[in-house]
């Protein structure tokens, strides 16, 4: 999609959470604005409140950085009065938004995108729209050799720079403790898993028992219940610069960042499955760098030797 399609094709607004980080806002914005339609786009920023004096002096900075944008983009900027917290305040703004959209494209302040990232997610929120085993679009890709030569769909949801439209949205469930409880009913705990790849249904426990408070475990889980599927670019279109340890959740880590797409993502209709590929280098991926074991029982062992034996002989 180009600047002349965005006049026929729909624009979704663009929700940015930040909090205390104007150097990293900036950067966000400013990558944003090299998006063509970006300038025809409509900004939604929610900025979380203070916690403390030193927060409220870097307040102070993004309300004077905002004014200066406001001079190149179309933005609406709700300051929160008190600190609500990245989950709550992702959760409350989406919700404030969907009341007027039906759809968003959503990014946090340490997200640095791509100039075609916009494009990716309207062209995707156009193209699925009416496909309900659609959950959403995504910006980041990881760094696998050989992933895929077109966009790729992943069962579930994911939270670096992604799009959604709002009666998926609806369909977040809040509650850890319902998602856990029906996770394990169907006894999908190890598929959540990616098969040991990475613990998720964890996440979801400390979330339930009050240690960790993430909006993006809970989105997964959902989409993944509901058997719904996320379009990835095969090429990242947006990268983390929050792993830099200046996060309030986010510490320092391994950088997974790729070179930025530098063309155009096109997407065009494609059959609406998850694809084998990728989801076996995901797990691959994770596996290597997070991977979990499963204590298996004596009766679990015995059948996957029954199955190495079927398959020799």
């Amino acid at each position: 999609m180009n600047l002349a399609l965005s006049k026929t094709i729909k624009l979704a607004p663009v929700v940015i959470f930040a909090f205390n980080r104007p150097d990293h806002l900036r950067k966000c914005l400013d990558s944003l604005r090299k998006n063509k339609v970006a300038i025809n786009t409509e900004f939604r920023i929610f900025v979380d409140g203070p916690r403390n004096e030193g927060d409220l002096l870097k307040r102070n900075l993004i309300e004077k950085l905002l004014e200066e944008y406001k001079q190149h983009l179309r933005i609406k900027v709700s300051f929160a009065e008190e600190n609500l917290g990245l989950a709550k305040s992702i959760i409350a703004g989406l919700n404030e938004v969907f009341s007027n959209s039906d759809r968003a494209i959503i990014v946090e302040d340490d997200l640095i995108s791509s100039p075609f990232f916009l494009d990716f997610c309207n062209s995707g929120l156009n193209l699925f729209e009416a496909n309900q085993s659609v959950a959403s679009i995504h910006g980041f890709s990881y760094k696998f050799n050989n992933l895929e030569t077109t966009p790729y769909f992943i069962k579930g949801a994911d939270c670096w720079g992604w799009a959604t439209w709002k009666n998926r949205w609806e369909l977040f469930e809040e509650n850890a403790d319902i998602l856990i409880r029906e996770l394990e009913r169907r006894h999908l705990k190890r598929k959540f898993d990616l098969d040991g790849a990475y613990p998720y249904f964890n996440m979801l426990l400390r979330q339930s028992r009050g240690e960790v408070d993430s909006w993006a475990i809970r989105w997964h889980a959902s989409m993944f219940l509901a058997n719904k599927l996320t379009l990835y670019p095969n090429q990242t279109l947006i990268n983390n610069i929050g792993i830099d340890g200046s996060g309030t959740h986010a510490g320092q880590g391994k950088n997974i960042n790729s070179i930025l797409s530098s063309t155009p993502i096109n997407i065009t209709k494609m059959e609406v499955v998850e694809s084998v590929k990728a989801r076996r280098k995901l797990k691959h991926f994770l596996r290597k760098h997070y991977g979990i074991r499963y204590k298996l029982s004596p009766f679990r062992i015995i059948i996957g030797i029954k199955r190495k034996l079927q398959q020799k002989s």
